[in-house]
Order: C-alpha cells, then structure tokens, then sequence
C-alpha cells in the first residue's frame, strides 16, 4: 500500500522536476493512459498523486485577495 506521505513526495518531486503547470498535465496524462491500459491500480495511484499536485499548486498559488 501507497502512504500519503509517499504520495505528497511524489508530487512535491513531480513539481520539482517538470514545473507546476507540466507536473499537473503529466500527472493527469498518466492517470489517462493508466486507465486505457487497464492498470487500475495505477490508475487509482496517479489519481491520488494528481490530487496532491493541485493540492500543492494552490498552495503556491495567492489567492485573489492576498494580492490586493
């Protein structure tokens, strides 16, 4: 079994190394071609991994309000 912990790590390296906005589409890329390929454990793995890559960018990301 994944731990989140393992998860958050993978995203906080996805983001590392492709970048905020690449990581989310690589992240959902795989999610996608994990499903066609009939791997739905992986599939469930990158769903997850792809929910701590938004996680982490909105994080990043000021709100509207914290900019005024």
């Amino acid at each position: 079994m994944t731990t989140d912990a393992d998860i958050w790590r993978a995203a906080r390296d996805l983001i590392a190394d492709h970048g905020a906005r690449r990581a989310e589409s690589h992240a959902a890329a795989q999610v996608d071609e994990m499903f066609s390929s009939g791997n739905f454990v992986g599939h469930l793995l990158w769903r997850r991994i792809l929910k701590a890559v938004r996680g982490l960018n909105a994080q990043a990301t000021p709100s509207k309000s914290a900019r005024r």
